[in-house]
């Protein structure tokens, strides 16, 4: 397989056809203000439901929260009102903490207020702003570390890319996804998927908001071949299982594992783009279809919140790319026991950790050496309220480095 060299140029917007991503980062300047985006009812009850089978929330929980939904569209058609439909997401955050009596409604409504949110933005194609993601974060982290306790849980998953994986909202359509948002986590602790698998491509068209660290997307194309010697894959299929003796290309929300069967049908890849760089508050797409592997530094950490979106694109053959003899090959979804709330708890430490990097370089930028040591002082000692952190001696050692040349100009 033919591949840029490392240090080939960055690219931003890339946009191209047929089997290769089209993909477009956006850097999260946009000013405008977040609540000219509203949530219709409509659009937040089909988002709950998703969110209950992404949680497994049980019937007797959820069914007084989507009457509490619906009732807001019975006032509009009572009072004739056709703006009575849609609310800021404040709106709907205030109205769930006045009327849900119960702090697990109040947070699932809130993780599918947020859901809700990007969902109307991308389909308005509206850039979500640095201010929109940090709201829509703190909705789904506050869902994602609450104990729940009358039945709905987040689970985490070890995808087949390496991450790990926390549904938000299931929405599935005769076996195939129709919507589903994830929030994905590459830890910082050197497990990544198998390289010999890693350009895949998607049915439904992706779009991925970046929470925190720094991913890259490299594009492929895949030329058909008769002749194995010239091949440098194949085609493989891929299927879940759900653990219940339910093994097939139906997609599963709740898996156990995923396996990938050598199709024979080989084909030469050229990575034709890439490194294009994913940083916190961007955003990008890749098409239905289109051949892409995303890689992420081993001892770093990268968060997206990431969706799956059937509307703006489907194809029913979306293979994984492997070895053109290669056998087949099964993911365990075991994510080793870590807890969605550990990994909730993770990106938050290191969002909070890049902005203090940031304001100390801000601050040594313009010889500000007291507040700059000060930034990097609160940045090194976050790490010690989360020992648990995979290689947060890396993250020690950069701020350390920045601090001796800071107290060498002060």
């Amino acid at each position: 397989m033919e591949v840029p060299q490392p240090d080939a140029p960055i690219s931003v917007s890339t946009e191209t056809s047929g089997n290769t991503a089209n993909i477009t980062e956006t850097d999260g300047d946009d000013k405008g203000a977040h609540n000219e985006c509203c949530i219709s009812t409509p659009a937040l009850s089909r988002v709950f439901r998703g969110v209950v089978v992404a949680t497994k929330t049980p019937e007797e929980v959820a069914a007084p929260i989507h009457e509490w939904i619906s009732s807001f569209e019975s006032k509009e058609t009572s009072d004739h009102d056709a703006t009575a439909t849609s609310l800021r997401l404040e709106e709907w955050c205030e109205a769930a903490a006045s009327s849900l009596l119960h702090e697990d409604s109040k947070q699932l409504v809130r993780v599918a207020i947020g859901v809700a949110f990007l969902h109307e933005k991308a389909r308005r194609s509206q850039h979500a702003t640095p201010a929109d993601l940090a709201m829509v974060w703190d909705l789904v982290r506050g869902a994602i570390i609450h104990p729940m306790t009358t039945g709905p849980c987040f689970t985490a998953s070890r995808s087949s890319q390496g991450f790990l994986a926390v549904p938000l909202c299931s929405l599935v359509k005769d076996g195939n996804i129709d919507e589903l948002y994830r929030f994905h986590i590459w830890l910082s602790d050197g497990q990544r998927g198998n390289p010999e698998f890693s350009v895949h491509s998607h049915q439904t068209y992706a779009q991925s908001w970046i929470l925190a660290g720094v991913g890259k997307d490299y594009q492929y194309t895949f030329e058909p071949t008769t002749i194995m010697a010239n091949a440098t894959h194949a085609k493989y299929a891929l299927s879940w299982t759900d653990g219940k003796k339910n093994t097939g290309t139906t997609y599963k929300t709740h898996q156990t594992s995923s396996t990938v069967v050598n199709t024979k049908e080989f084909g030469r890849t050229t990575c034709t783009a890439g490194p294009t760089v994913h940083t916190r508050d961007t955003s990008y797409y890749i098409r239905s279809a289109a051949f892409h592997s995303t890689k992420v530094a081993p001892d770093t950490l990268h968060a997206t919140l990431f969706v799956f979106d059937s509307h703006r694109g489907f194809v029913e053959d979306a293979p994984v790319l492997g070895p053109k003899d290669g056998e087949p090959f099964t993911q365990s979804r075991d994510p080793a026991g870590v807890t969605p709330a550990a990994l909730a708890n993770m990106v938050e430490t290191m969002r909070q950790w890049e902005v203090l990097m940031e304001q100390g370089k801000q601050h040594s930028e313009r010889a500000e050496w007291k507040d700059a040591q000060q930034a990097f002082n609160k940045a090194l000692n976050l790490w010690e309220s989360v020992p648990d952190f995979p290689n947060a001696t890396r993250y020690k050692q950069q701020v350390l480095d920045l601090l001796e040349i800071v107290r060498s100009k002060s």
